[in-house]
């Protein structure tokens, strides 16, 4: 038995004494290794394929180029998670725990994007209930979340240190596509503090969702620049999400292949209704403390 297969029965082992009932998993597409040993000696199912965008900053953003007819706002907490549990409760996999997440000190808030000859109601107002975001929304509009992993998962190599040796494991995991759009030597860049802001909650509506969403991204990186140590821009998505042809693409951005895996650690999945959504999931909402 190798090593790999060794890890991976040790923690199906632990999850099942903490009574878990399911395992996630993901691994790069083009990881053959790994998609074999999950899939053919560990008998995970694919649950579905994602896709990792990697926008440096400061490169490549037309931020003047932004439509100055788009109005982008954020919401207090109370209506970010209003709004997310009416519009987020239908995808393929959400976050129960939207509420807790919201609130917690990594994550910078929650915006809406809307053109400004679109009045919006419900964002305004003392006698206004949260319901009334929903229910005044604009014909187009686009709404995000922002998470910083600066802290949490910033990177910083000593020149006499091993270079894998500190490596957060997401980052490991992208450091070939995020390092080279950079501009700068994969040894140069080790030596500093290395952050990213992870886009999550996207959703959008309406005809010119992609003006929206171009808005979004901007913002976002102008947010960046002003957070310390900060050096990318990271979102994911499901590859039958709606939202992915509307991200912005720039020359320097890279994409990253991702594979979701599921199993059943006490037991295997006979009934591929049992969960009701084995097979390929597009519209998934990524959990930024996993990323």
């Amino acid at each position: 038995m190798g090593i790999g297969l060794k890890l991976v029965r040790a923690m199906e082992e632990w999850l099942i004494n903490n009574e878990a009932h399911y395992t996630f998993l993901a691994t790069e597409k083009n990881n053959v290794a790994s998609t074999n040993l999950f899939t053919t000696k560990c008998n995970y199912r694919h649950l579905s394929s994602l896709v990792i965008f990697v926008q440096p900053i400061n490169f490549g953003m037309d931020h003047g180029g932004a439509s100055q007819d788009i109005k982008v706002e954020k919401l207090n907490i109370d209506q970010a998670i209003c709004f997310y549990d009416h519009k987020l409760r239908g995808k393929d996999i959400d976050l129960a725990d939207i509420d807790a997440i919201l609130k917690e000190k990594q994550n910078l808030g929650t915006w809406v994007s809307y053109f400004k000859q679109d009045e919006w109601i419900g964002l305004h107002g003392k006698e206004m209930k949260n319901e009334d975001i929903i229910s005044t929304s604009p014909s187009s509009w686009a709404m995000f979340s922002i998470w910083n992993s600066c802290e949490a998962y910033k990177i910083h190599i000593k020149k006499y240190s091993h270079p894998l040796k500190f490596f957060h494991e997401t980052l490991s995991h992208a450091r070939d596509k995020i390092f080279p759009c950079l501009k700068i030597p994969l040894c140069d860049s080790l030596e500093k503090p290395f952050g990213f802001l992870f886009l999550y909650g996207l959703h959008g509506e309406g005809e010119r969702v992609e003006e929206l969403m171009k808005s979004a991204w901007n913002f976002a990186s102008r947010l960046a620049e002003n957070v310390k140590d900060c050096k990318v821009i990271i979102t994911e998505l499901g590859v039958s999400d709606p939202l992915m042809e509307h991200v912005p693409h720039h020359s320097s951005m890279s994409r990253i292949e991702d594979q979701w895996y599921l199993k059943k650690v006490n037991g295997s999945i006979n009934d591929e209704d049992e969960l009701g959504m084995v097979g390929e999931l597009g519209n998934v909402v990524v959990d930024p403390r996993d990323f």
